[in-house]
This record gives C-alpha cells, structure tokens and sequence, in this order.
C-alpha cells in the first residue's frame, strides 16, 4: 500500500511539475505585431512609435529620468518608449498571432484588454486618494477576423482604468513590488467612477481585485466568434496606447492538477 501510494504521489509530483512548462508553451496573450499606424493630429509628438505598443504592460516607468517609479493608477507609464499616442484621426491596427475569442466564461464576458495611460487624480499626494481623473479623449476599438472587415467593439474612455502593476508597493514606490498584479484578469466592466472616487490605494485595489487594470472589452458587439486584429481609433480628443492582451481561455488544467494532487493523499 505504501508502494503504492508513493508511486501515485511520484505520479502527481511530476504532472504538476510539468504544468508550468505546459503553461510557458501556451497561447501568447501579447499583441504580436503592428499593421498600420497613423497618428493623426495633435497627438503627442514624444509618443511617436507604434511598436511599444506590442508586448506586455509597463509595471515601472521612468527609467533614466528623475521622476521613476511603480506604474499605479496615480502614476502612469510616460516613458517615449513605452506608449504611442494617437491623435484626431489616428488609429493603430495589431495582429495577434492566436485569436481572440469571443467566451462567455471568461470574467465579466471581456475577452480583450487595452492599456493606456489614464490615471486618478491624488487628492492627498503623496498619500494617493481619489480625487479625480486625468482624460485627455476617448477610444474607439474595432475588430476584424481577416484584417479587412473591422466591426465596433465599443467606445471608451481609458482614465476608467488605470494601470496597476503591483499590489504590495505605494503609488509613487521608487521600487518594484514583489507582488505584481495580473495584467490578463480583466477589471468588471460595471464599475464607475464613483466606486473609486475617495478611496485610497487600499481601496482601488479591493475593487481591482487582483486585476493590473486596463480597458476591458468584449467582443460580443462586434458579432463575431473570434478575431486577430484589434484598431484602435481616437474617437475623440488624444489617446496613448501602452499594451494589449487577449484574455486566456479559462483553465481546469491547474485546478484538476492541484485537486488531484490533494486526492492522492486522500486515497487509502
């Protein structure tokens, strides 16, 4: 019996063992490339290259400045390599290598989300109190299946959902956390302004749930099953773009291994 149930957490040791390289050779959620890019008029000209927008979310900025520090809702990405703004008229068009599917199950029904630079106003700086927010225009996202066809997918304004990079670190922390938040965990879409304002730090956080923040959207408008092209438009006034991110298909993968691995020590 001892055996066999050495042989049968051996058996579990080394499934879970070969989950994290099962889930290092999954699906990329990073956009993958950039189609076509116009800036339009009046946007940023320190903001001038498309390509930061490919690959993940800033959680730091400032590098090589005087102002560095923790990405966080009153603090947001500023960096010229880590943006790209779009004026009135510009869009920015990404190829994602995998779809992204349109899923009911996955939280709150969002399927993809976009990172920008919107941020809360701190009321009480340095201690980081909701007081406003800084909105410098709205955006318009569409999608397409071949890249040709693109449908509306909504209008949005990106000072709703700042970006946090970690849980454990102050809103102007000078370094990083050692607890990142998740940039794939969209935030509820139901939330308003008025949830955030007059709260701390401590508060947002409770309401983003785990979530880096980010503007979330669900396809389902738009009419389709799935996609691999998001544009992105300044619908109005300037918009800057720092990521995008298809949400993961919802995994029993990890949660079968670990019950699993909790059974066989209950097996007698």
């Amino acid at each position: 019996m001892l055996r066999e149930r050495a042989a049968q957490i051996g058996a579990g040791v080394a499934a879970l063992l070969s989950l994290p390289a099962a889930f290092a050779g999954a699906v990329d959620p990073w956009a993958d490339g950039v189609v076509a890019f116009s800036p339009g008029a009046d946007g940023n000209p320190a903001y001038p290259d498309p390509a930061t927008a490919i690959g993940s979310p800033e959680r730091f900025t400032g590098e090589g400045t005087d102002y560095f520090g923790v990405v966080s809702v009153f603090n947001p990405p500023f960096g010229g390599d880590e943006i790209v703004s779009l004026g009135a008229g510009g869009s920015l068009t990404v190829r994602f290598n995998e779809p992204i599917t349109n899923d009911p199950a996955h939280a709150y029904g969002v399927d993809l989300i976009i990172f920008s630079n919107g941020f809360f106003i701190d009321e009480a700086w340095p201690a980081g109190v909701v007081g406003g927010r800084f909105t410098t225009g709205t955006m318009r996202v569409r999608v397409s299946q071949n890249g040709v066809d693109f449908h509306d997918a909504g209008v949005f304004d990106p000072s709703l959902y700042p970006t946090q990079g970690y849980r454990d670190v102050g809103p102007y922390s000078a370094t990083p956390g050692d607890d990142p938040t998740e940039f794939l965990r969209p935030l509820n879409p139901s939330l308003t302004f008025a949830d955030y304002q007059g709260q701390s730090l401590g508060g947002v956080l409770s309401l983003y749930d785990g979530s880096g923040g980010g503007i979330p959207v669900d396809i389902a408008g738009a009419g389709l099953s799935s996609v691999n092209f998001v544009r992105v438009e300044a619908a109005g006034g300037v918009v800057q773009v720092d990521a995008f991110a298809t949400v993961p298909e919802p995994s029993s993968l990890l949660a079968f291994g670990l019950f699993g691995w909790r059974a066989l020590w209950r097996r007698g």
